[in-house]
């Protein structure tokens, strides 16, 4: 088989299978933490994104929304995106509170997806979080 004959063939294999997977749909998945808890919070994750660079510790506001985590998932689901290495660091005045991938998984299974075309988000806004 000649060189050209192999690029040539390459290039149409290749072709397919790009396009086979330009069919399947992607989402984004995003986790939403409100401050429900009336003081500053300081909060900063690890493993929260599998496509976006870490989110860095930040201070949110009473009332301010922050996000927590964000993955790009070919389904509608975002537990499954979850990683074991997922924590999330919530520092109070008083006190500081570790969330685990599990704990972040229980919460998201409690709230309500919202749906905005293939952006999918869970608001946590029940305290639970809370240091």
């Amino acid at each position: 088989m000649s060189v050209r004959t192999f690029m040539q063939m390459s290039l149409a294999v290749g072709g397919a299978l790009l396009a086979g997977c330009t069919t399947q749909l992607t989402y984004n998945n995003d986790i939403v933490l409100v401050n429900t808890c009336g003081v500053p919070l300081e909060i900063e994750s690890h493993g929260s994104s599998n496509f976006l660079p870490p989110i860095p510790a930040h201070v949110i506001a009473p009332g301010e929304r922050a996000y927590v985590a964000s993955y790009l998932s070919y389904g509608e689901d975002v537990s499954p995106q979850i990683t074991c290495s997922y924590w999330l660091t919530v520092k109070g005045p008083e006190r500081t509170r570790t969330v685990t991938a599990d704990e972040l998984r229980y919460a998201v299974a409690k709230v309500k997806r919202e749906k905005n075309g293939r952006l999918r988000s869970w608001s946590i806004v029940d305290g639970s979080f809370c240091p």
